[in-house]
């Protein structure tokens, strides 16, 4: 059986887990003293754990090994243009598990959400969500922010090289392309319901992003977020 995968803030040889959403998981699993974990500090590293002891209070766990981990082939960031805010869980949830290193959400000239507070007062469920996430199949959770317009965006990460999705691109993001285009760090932007404006693909072009559709199928910005990171993933 896969061994339980956990998320600790601070990791020491002996570790006291009281944590009643960890102790459920525990529970569920019907572990006991002897059995191991995988403990995960959210940063990247990560520790094979034992039970020692266990109460009605909670855990003790003591450190074994480290745990070797593959890096990522491609780091990932994941920028969206604002969407409804019971969008962006769903967003956050299912694209941790590609492997995502963090996600920023911007506003855009079409966007139908304009407030970033609206946003600003999710993130601590939304990166909630996210670790809960994490904790199928990464070793690390990723980033969650908040940027102002898609200028900024471009600027702050102007280490990425930019993957902008536009329907009336004239090359195609597929597996193809991929193979041509070895990108590492990659910045990929997906636009609100009604797309990008004309000055904003000018913009991301003149910094040098490739400007790429995903063929002639239309999608909701969710749903393509998640058809880019499918690619990524297996178009090594």
């Amino acid at each position: 059986m896969t061994l339980l995968r956990i998320f600790l803030e601070k990791i020491s040889d002996t570790v006291k887990v009281s944590d009643r959403e960890i102790l459920r998981h525990i529970s569920a699993r019907r572990l006991s003293e002897g059995d191991k974990i995988i403990v995960c500090d959210g940063n990247g590293d990560v520790y094979l754990y034992r039970i020692k002891e266990r109460n009605y209070t909670g855990v003790l766990l003591e450190r074994i090994e480290p745990v070797e981990i593959s890096l990522p082939l491609r780091n990932i960031i994941y920028a969206q243009a604002l969407l409804r805010p019971k969008k962006l869980e769903p967003i956050v949830s299912y694209s941790t598990q590609f492997g995502v290193e963090s996600f920023v959400f911007f506003v855009s000239k079409r966007s139908s959400v304009r407030d970033l507070d609206i946003v600003k007062k999710r993130l601590e469920r939304l990166r909630k969500v996210a670790i809960a996430s994490a904790e199928i199949s990464m070793n690390k959770v990723p980033r969650i922010e908040i940027v102002p317009d898609l200028p900024t965006l471009l600027e702050q990460f102007n280490n990425y090289k930019p993957l902008l999705l536009y329907e009336n691109a004239q090359e195609r993001l597929n597996l193809e392309w991929l193979k041509s285009n070895d990108i590492r760090d990659v910045l990929f932007i997906i636009g609100p319901e009604g797309g990008f404006e004309d000055e904003e693909v000018e913009l991301v072009r003149e910094r040098g992003g490739h400007i790429l559709s995903l063929g002639e199928r239309i999608l909701t910005s969710e749903v393509a977020g998640f058809v880019v990171l499918s690619l990524l993933q297996f178009g090594i």
